[in-house]
């Protein structure tokens, strides 16, 4: 992006930010975001309550004060430009604070309770959401928790439009506008059922013989999976792709798949074959995201994240 432009999303933000006609800017904002989600000037006006002139006229001006191009207009609708896309995060991010701002001033005088809304990753959700929680409630059972289980596309998401307060997961994304905290680090490890006949000690080659059970592709662990296995010229049998952990444990379980996975299983390996997988390149990165400024809330559970790592002994404490 050109310096210009740089320079003139920052005039912009600051003149939500200060000037009294702010309200409106953050409206162009929510414009924006709705817009890029229909593609149509005719859908944005109905669900903003308004009409297809006025949100033209709106639009036209969020570009003159940018000084650039936010969508191309075609038959097919509306297409966000460079400068769109790169800006929709940020406009996401003004809305999202605006709305935060607007419940504060409105619950003053009154006693909200505490919360904490947590997301966390399709693979950790078992390994490590139970024991966490469980610790964070016993120290703080006045603090209303919510927990949301995505894609970590999603968890990021959520977070900058200000719907989570922390997230946790394995491979989660960057973004510049959240703060990333890489807490431990940890291998991949195959999981069997004994009737399988799979040794504690194989290659990657070896034990991909067995047919497999994966989370999805779109998952973080199992892009580091396929890379691995890119790598090494594998072409597994895969006989499933499931987003859930506990109904992949089941299905090994019923020796009707084997699954690779981080090393974070609880209790799994008392009732399955663990096979170290020798030649396996790599580690996992289990990480948290949160607001630059995070809540207090979110600080506890951040430490006591902290504090349950450290006890680990499969895990490498970062």
């Amino acid at each position: 992006m050109p310096k210009v432009g740089a320079a003139k999303f920052a005039l912009y933000a600051n003149k939500i930010l200060l000037y009294t006609d702010g309200a409106m800017n953050v409206m162009h904002c929510k414009l924006l975001e709705t817009l890029a989600r229909t593609s149509s000037l005719r859908q944005a006006a109905e669900e903003l309550g308004s009409s297809q002139p006025r949100l033209t006229q709106q639009l036209q001006k969020m570009e003159r004060d940018l000084g650039a191009v936010l969508f191309h207009r075609s038959p097919a609708g509306l297409k966000l430009s460079e400068v769109g896309r790169t800006f929709l995060p940020f406009a996401r991010r003004i809305s999202s604070t605006f709305d935060l701002a607007q419940s504060a001033l409105s619950e003053l005088g009154q006693s909200a309770p505490r919360r904490l809304r947590l997301g966390i990753s399709i693979t950790a959700s078992l390994h490590l959401a139970p024991a966490i929680l469980l610790s964070f409630h016993k120290r703080h059972p006045e603090i209303f928790v919510s927990v949301t289980r995505a894609v970590p596309k999603e968890l990021l998401h959520g977070l900058e439009n200000g719907q989570l307060d922390v997230c946790l997961g394995l491979e989660l994304p960057e973004s510049s506008l959240v703060a990333r905290e890489e807490v431990f680090r940890t291998g991949m490890t195959g999981f069997s059922a004994p009737s399988m006949g799979a040794s504690k000690t194989q290659s990657l080659k070896q034990f991909c013989r067995l047919p497999l059970v994966l989370p999805p592709r779109w998952c973080g662990t199992r892009s580091r999976l396929d890379d691995a296995l890119k790598r090494a010229d594998i072409h597994p049998q895969v006989l499933m792709e499931v987003d859930d952990v506990t109904t992949i444990v089941a299905l090994v379980k019923a020796s009707i798949a084997a699954t690779i996975l981080p090393r974070i299983l609880p209790n799994v390996s008392k009732s399955l074959v663990v096979s170290e997988l020798t030649d396996f390149v790599g580690e996992v990165k289990g990480t948290l995201l949160y607001p630059r400024v995070p809540t207090p809330e979110a600080r506890s559970f951040m430490g006591i994240v902290s504090e349950l790592i450290k006890s680990q002994t499969d895990w490498k404490a970062v």
